[in-house]
């Protein structure tokens, strides 16, 4: 039984604002540390925004077709579970990237920034 509570209907709305609340964060410290001048940006830190814009309209998307009936038409389980999927290789790129750029060059504000939107990328696979 223990691992199956966590997967009811009934925490999914719950789990869907934590993922927007880490999601919404994700973004945010792309666009800081994408305007950090001390270090030029790199292509982790442009699919953090991107990867992120992406979770956000997959959530949407299951949310509003669940709770909505204006949306309800175009609820699908086999769409939701697609994209479900796909969510989990894209943050993992993320991370991986993220973590390889660390490893190859991280220095002051910029290090610390890139550390934390690796892990947001980890807890978010």
């Amino acid at each position: 039984m223990g691992l199956l509570v966590f997967f009811a209907s009934r925490f999914k709305f719950t789990v869907h604002i934590v993922q927007l609340i880490l999601i919404t964060l994700v973004i945010i410290l792309s666009i800081v540390r994408f305007s950090m001048k001390e270090v030029p940006p790199q292509r982790a830190h442009i699919m953090g925004i991107a990867i992120g814009a992406k979770s956000t309209i997959f959530i949407l998307y299951q949310v509003l077709t669940e709770h909505t009936q204006k949306f309800a038409k175009w609820a699908s389980k086999k769409a939701n579970f697609v994209l479900n999927c796909l969510d989990v290789p894209f943050w993992g790129a993320v991370m991986y990237m993220l973590f390889s750029a660390n490893m190859q060059y991280c220095v002051g504000t910029t290090c610390a920034v890139s550390w934390v939107l690796a892990s947001l990328a980890l807890v978010l696979l």
